[in-house]
């Protein structure tokens, strides 16, 4: 059903984030597409966190306020996940009232994060209820959640932005022909010829013979695997 599409939205938040910000270092022809995508930059978290704000205000609605039967059947199943009455002892704490509660706290993260009022507060806010019942989830509700943990950790250190040129720092090397020069030292190859771009530490770092420094091949290397 289409509402259960909307409560993935923050999926889509990932693949936006991941193809602006991705760290990697790709070749050539896929830097140049990339290179496009890199004026989005300041929005890419940006989308995340409303995408992912959007997601908790569907699921708080469709799963647990408008829906009560279904997370009180989830209750139900399993009862220790009603942490004020199996932790705290509070018996007047009934499924009904734990499931409208969790709702209410779910649709108030996601309105807070659509908003962008204080962030990295919300995301340490959102810590405590989702965190303490990471022991008690069931496999596939613990697969469920862990995107969620995964964009947390990101907002909370990019709750302001990232910093600027981030996307392009990782399509430079190979844009500039830096990856390529690094490729061919560790293939073992010749230089490139005058017409090809020479990186500069690759241009101030003398030759020894057909050896190349361990400097060298070590920060190739880590163009390379980047």
């Amino acid at each position: 059903p289409p509402v259960a599409v909307l409560e993935q939205l923050h999926y889509l938040g990932i693949a936006l984030v991941l193809l602006v910000l991705g760290q990697t270092v790709p070749p050539l022809g896929v830097a140049k597409y990339l290179v496009r995508f890199t004026r989005y930059e300041p929005h890419a978290v940006t989308a995340l966190r409303l995408l992912t704000g959007l997601a908790l205000v569907i699921v708080a609605f469709s799963e647990k306020l408008l829906n009560p039967e279904l997370s009180s059947a989830f209750l139900r199943q399993y009862p220790h996940f009603n942490v004020l009455h199996s932790l705290l002892g509070w018996t007047w704490v009934s499924d009904r009232f734990f499931g409208d509660l969790a709702g209410v706290v779910e649709a108030t993260i996601g309105i807070l994060l659509i908003t962008g009022v204080l962030t990295r507060v919300v995301i340490l806010a959102m810590w405590v209820p989702f965190n303490l019942t990471v022991p008690l989830l069931p496999p596939v509700e613990l697969l469920g959640h862990l995107p969620i943990f995964g964009i947390m950790y990101l907002l909370l250190l990019y709750g302001s932005g990232v910093a600027p040129q981030t996307a392009f720092r990782w399509l430079q090397p190979a844009l500039t022909g830096e990856l390529a020069a690094a490729q061919r030292r560790l293939a073992g190859e010749e230089e490139p010829s005058s017409g090809e771009p020479v990186p500069a530490q690759a241009a101030s770092t003398p030759n020894s013979g057909s050896r190349r420094p361990s400097s060298a091949r070590t920060s190739a290397r880590c163009l390379q695997y980047r």
